[in-house]
């Protein structure tokens, strides 16, 4: 095995948020995807009922590159929890123009309501 090296241009970036929200039942998943290189600030996760249950929130990331490449960020049971941050450095984590970041809850309940944010910076242009 070795590596591949690969050199990026000097790039602009510009701050993105995306939110997404939901109540009814069955599971969650949401993606990112700005379709530029972009970077991972921030996930922020509130529901307007703790769970009594089993809940699991993962956040993995389906890689460009191939499944080899693909991993979990997150993987987290929600039981008790009614809000979640999950803050990155100040640089961020760096990820490929067209890597995808999946944000799922496992099951969820007709009667909490759910607000999903990432925030983060994506390159212009």
């Amino acid at each position: 095995m070795a590596f591949t090296e690969v050199y990026y241009q000097p790039e602009r970036w510009t701050e993105f948020h995306f939110f997404a929200s939901g109540g009814a039942d069955g599971a969650i998943s949401e993606s990112v995807n700005p379709g530029v290189r972009w970077k991972l600030k921030e996930i922020r996760v509130r529901l307007s009922v703790a769970f009594a249950s089993v809940e699991d929130l993962t956040v993995r990331i389906s890689a460009t590159q191939g499944s080899a490449y693909n991993h979990f960020l997150k993987s987290e049971a929600m039981n008790g929890i009614k809000q979640k941050w999950y803050t990155y450095d100040s640089d961020g984590l760096t990820f490929q123009s067209d890597d995808q970041m999946v944000i799922a809850l496992s099951l969820v309940s007709g009667q909490n309501i759910i607000g999903i944010e990432v925030l983060g910076w994506a390159v212009l242009g």
